[in-house]
């Protein structure tokens, strides 16, 4: 089949490299999910085309050289993403079998779907609703989802969702339950193992080995709650105060959440270790102890860094979120807790610091558990089916 995978942003090789991310052009776990989904679909023997948009110095990268990549200029800057509307030029249905899109900054997907308007398969796998927490974001997504969501919704033949809870309990999901089917992230067994050096990263960032490491990785950003991981890594320190908290990734909130470090007095113990290569980050699961994703709101459907995180062997704790909560739905290598609850987060932290035996079975557990469940293989297998289901 020939596939046109869209999405509003995509790595460039200096991304994956380690490049810092530009302001404006967000690459995270959708746009890695699209990167890995290609790949797994071209060695089940398909053509695949992603259609996505510039970064702002486009000219100064290079693509990667798996498989077609068409870029369209960013176009008109709105919020944090952007409407290009020269897809419109660029995209012509009756070069493809399918297309796939992908919904987490739609307004690509919006326009491809305007574009194709029923004249082939058009796949939607909604990620994530589009939420904001100031007014002005607030107001531009509820426009959004009552103008062009809603067409986007209607018009796809079949919305894929990560997980059946996050499908159930979306507000924007709930009048096209009959053409939803749950296909969830994926990860890549051989990049994420067990076996990986656990010194390097300590050695870079000199923490002692004898020193708990918590870890968390993703976009600073407000809903994945990064500000009560650190108060409740405040309570953490009363207890184990020679533990380290390792915050990977970059965000609007960088500058912020430092400051606060430094007005809670746990700065000594925390590392903010920036946007790092895609090679270097297995390492830094490998070094820590426990892996944790506090998010708040419902713009986290899934939360892909646990499975990796899984897939290394740690224990995770999360927030109990639908999605987030159904990666593990009998917390079998994880635990879940409120969002928002410092203290619970807390407690969960110190319950696996001091219980070694309980958190090294855990993370045996969940490196089994994502074997059995999220490997990529299994995630085109199920997409290929789906593809299959609409042009046979």
């Amino acid at each position: 089949m020939k596939i046109c995978q869209v999405v509003s942003c995509f790595p460039y090789r200096e991304y994956i490299e380690g490049t810092p991310v530009e302001k404006g052009y967000h690459i995270g776990g959708v746009e890695r999910h699209v990167l890995e989904i290609s790949k797994a679909l071209i060695k089940r023997g398909h053509f695949v085309t992603v259609l996505t948009t510039r970064a702002p110095h486009h000219k100064n990268y290079h693509e990667i050289n798996e498989f077609e990549i068409v870029r369209v200029p960013y176009g008109v800057p709105l919020y944090s993403s952007s409407i290009p509307f020269s897809i419109f030029r660029y995209l012509d249905p009756d070069d493809y079998d399918l297309i796939h899109a992908h919904a987490a900054n739609p307004t690509i997907a919006d326009l491809a779907c305007l574009k194709n308007f029923g004249k082939i398969p058009f796949i939607l796998t909604y990620h994530n609703d589009i939420t904001k927490e100031r007014y002005a974001g607030k107001m531009i997504s509820y426009a959004y989802n009552k103008t062009l969501g809603d067409f986007l919704l209607k018009n796809s033949n079949v919305i894929i969702a990560t997980t059946k809870s996050y499908a159930e309990k979306s507000i924007r999901l709930k009048r096209f339950k009959h053409k939803i089917r749950v296909i969830p992230n994926g990860v890549n067994l051989n990049t994420f193992n067990k076996n990986i050096d656990e010194k390097k990263i300590r050695i870079h960032h000199s923490i002692p080995i004898q020193s708990k490491i918590i870890l968390f990785v993703g976009a600073l950003e407000m809903y994945k709650g990064i500000k009560y991981l650190l108060k409740a890594f405040k309570q953490v320190l009363n207890y184990e105060m020679t533990s380290y908290l390792v915050i990977v990734g970059a965000g609007t909130l960088s500058k912020q959440l430092k400051e606060m470090t430094v007005e809670l007095k746990i700065s000594d113990n925390v590392i903010f270790a920036g946007y790092v290569k895609d090679s270097d980050l297995p390492y830094y699961y490998s070094a820590c102890d426990i892996f944790v994703l506090p998010s708040t709101s419902s713009g986290e459907g899934f939360g892909i860094v646990q499975i990796e995180a899984l897939a290394c062997g740690k224990p995770v704790i999360c927030t109990d979120l639908p999605g987030v909560n159904e990666v593990d739905p009998k917390e079998v290598a994880s635990i879940h807790v409120p969002p928002k609850d410092c203290e619970a987060l807390a407690d969960a932290i110190l319950k696996l610091l001091e219980n070694e035996k309980i958190a090294r079975e855990m993370g045996e557990k969940g490196r089994k558990f994502v074997e059995e469940k999220y490997t990529w293989d299994k995630v085109s297998e199920m997409t290929e089916e789906v593809y299959l289901s609409l042009v046979e």
